[in-house]
């Protein structure tokens, strides 16, 4: 704004406008988490995307090892995140055959986007139940949820994933990512990995500037720019495979203070695991080309 003798006075329009943004912006602020409690839940929309999520695709499935998971201190790694995370929500979150098999779980996100994005919190408010819950994957949140021994769904690569994103690439970003082995291990859980064949057929991504994207992502910044469905690019391609597995279980000690070795040994027999998996139901999945890159 002009100030001192050439300052004029704002117009009866401007002050409402101005007054519009200002009540917006703290319309936004009252939303975020601390501003007011949880919103409604919605059961009707809940139910309708559990009943009709899976067929805005070609295919939706889920496989694996589905008898084999215990109601409780199972872990669910799920990859790769992709640009949207279809296998983890569609076939993880709004599955129905997930939630017969694994109970109470609770489904663990980017506490950003958990809880200071006002449309995103909202909808995930609106579609939780007894059986599901989505929360904020920071430390402690994460620590507070496994001390109660309920089960737990969590992407590993989480941003970085997406950003490694290519069409048509198989890839996965968790090398260096071990704190969710030290949980499952301080808190005694079994370690499920859990593979989505056809993640990487949802959008077409810009795949440019990836140093400098990947590090932005490393301070939860979600650096990735898609293209899907041409009616509504947002959206992801309709003609999209997406075939979820759910391995084997790793049955991991319970130690309480572990060591970086022993954290470090039971991320490479993870990582093992993932590679296994991954091999073994490439084919059935109808991938059978496909090939996994653990950055």
């Amino acid at each position: 704004a002009v100030r001192g003798p050439a300052a004029t006075a704002p117009t009866t329009g401007q002050r409402v406008v101005a007054v519009c943004a200002a009540g917006m912006a703290s319309f936004l602020a009252w939303l975020c988490k601390g501003g007011k409690g949880d919103f409604a839940r919605r059961p009707a929309l809940r139910e309708f995307l559990v009943r009709w999520g899976s067929h805005y695709y070609e295919q939706a499935e889920l496989r694996g090892e589905l008898g084999s998971i215990q109601k409780e201190k199972s872990f669910f790694a799920f990859h790769p995140h992709g640009c949207l995370s279809a296998g983890f929500t569609i076939n993880g979150c709004f599955g129905a055959d997930f939630a017969k098999a694994s109970g109470r779980t609770n489904w663990l996100l980017d506490g950003n986007l958990r809880y200071k994005n006002p449309l995103f919190r909202a909808m995930s408010d609106a579609v939780a139940n007894d059986d599901r819950h989505l929360e904020s994957a920071d430390k402690l949140s994460c620590q507070k949820v496994m001390a109660t021994g309920e089960n737990v769904a969590l992407i590993p690569g989480g941003f970085q994933d997406a950003v490694a994103y290519q069409f048509g690439k198989d890839r996965t970003v968790f090398r260096r990512k071990k704190g969710f082995i030290k949980y499952c291990l301080q808190f005694g859980y079994r370690l499920h990995p859990v593979y989505t064949f056809g993640e990487s057929t949802t959008f077409y991504a810009f795949t440019g500037l990836q140093r400098l994207r990947m590090r932005l992502s490393e301070y939860n910044i979600p650096m990735v720019l898609f293209f899907g469905w041409p009616l509504f690019p947002i959206l992801p391609m309709t003609n999209a495979r997406i075939v979820t597995y759910v391995g084997k279980a790793i049955d991991l000690p319970h130690i309480p203070t572990p060591t970086p070795e022993e954290v470090d040994q039971w991320h490479t027999k993870y990582m093992e695991s993932l590679k296994e998996l991954f091999v073994a139901k490439r084919t059935e999945a109808g991938f059978p080309d496909a090939q996994l890159e653990i950055l």
